[in-house]
């Protein structure tokens, strides 16, 4: 009787939310709360539903307990055939794996070249709450020279999660990415990293890119690094600057230095 059971299924796991909520932020009743081991070995059996609904809702309740017993049950499921589900997986490693947990980082890089723009963002995302050691990172390198716009969308938007200064050497090229928005991303990563040829690039940036959006967000950085040479950049760059946003945040910028001399 699957259509029975698949009711029941939907019935029970809809009540069993409530009960993880408990063990997360107490409960004002005196009935003791369901344990986080028992909640977990419910959810760890529902990951393997029929129903991509209920596997993506274990996926998130598990990620929303944050115990790490849940590794091996999540996990697997970022090779879900249901994006959503995946999407779920890679939320819920964010909130469960640690750096010493190198297969879920592994799992979540390859993750960044998933068809699914939203797995891609979701793993992106988890990757920064991971804060994996810069070691483990070395395989985003190869993606953010990958064919496919999309996935070096993705691996810049990890790095900028992370804000790795070894990842200076591997996003200095991306600045001259076809793409505004990877380029855009390498920008904002590069400006994080404190490295010290992020000035003279964010200058160029600033000074030649033909996109507003990215000499926005140079401008932006530029007056978050500090330092004559970044001034410099900025006040060459107002009296020339064409686009009125942009020159906004230059402006920004240089009110900003005024107010700290």
């Amino acid at each position: 009787m699957p259509a029975l059971s698949r009711s029941i299924r939907s019935f029970i796991l809809p009540l069993l939310l409530p009960l993880f909520s408990v063990m997360q932020y107490g409960c004002l009743q005196e009935a003791p709360a369901p344990s986080v081991e028992g909640g977990v070995a419910v959810l760890t059996v529902l990951v393997h539903d029929p129903s991509p609904e209920i596997r993506r809702t274990a996926a998130e309740s598990l990620g929303k307990i944050g115990d790490r017993s849940a590794l091996h049950a999540v996990l697997p499921l970022l090779v879900d055939p249901t994006p959503v589900v995946r999407a779920a997986a890679a939320q819920a490693l964010g909130r469960v794996a640690s750096p010493a947990d190198e297969g879920a980082i592994a799992g979540l890089v390859r993750a960044l070249q998933d068809p699914s723009d939203t797995v891609r963002r979701m793993a992106a995302i988890a990757i920064g709450d991971i804060e994996p050691l810069p070691s483990q990172l070395a395989p985003v390198a190869d993606l953010l020279r990958a064919s496919d716009v999309q996935v070096r969308r993705a691996a810049v938007y990890a790095l900028l999660s992370v804000g790795s200064a070894q990842a200076a050497g591997w996003l200095l090229p991306l600045l001259d990415d076809p793409d505004v928005e990877v380029r855009q991303g390498a920008v904002a990563a590069l400006g994080l990293t404190g490295d010290a040829r992020a000035a003279t690039a964010l200058g160029r940036r600033l000074d030649q890119d033909g996109s507003p959006a990215v000499r926005a967000e140079a401008a932006y950085h530029l007056g978050k690094l500090g330092g004559q040479q970044t001034r410099t950049w900025l006040q060459t760059a107002v009296g020339k600057e064409t686009d009125r946003g942009v020159r906004r945040w230059i402006e920004a910028e240089l009110k900003a230095w005024r107010a700290n001399d």
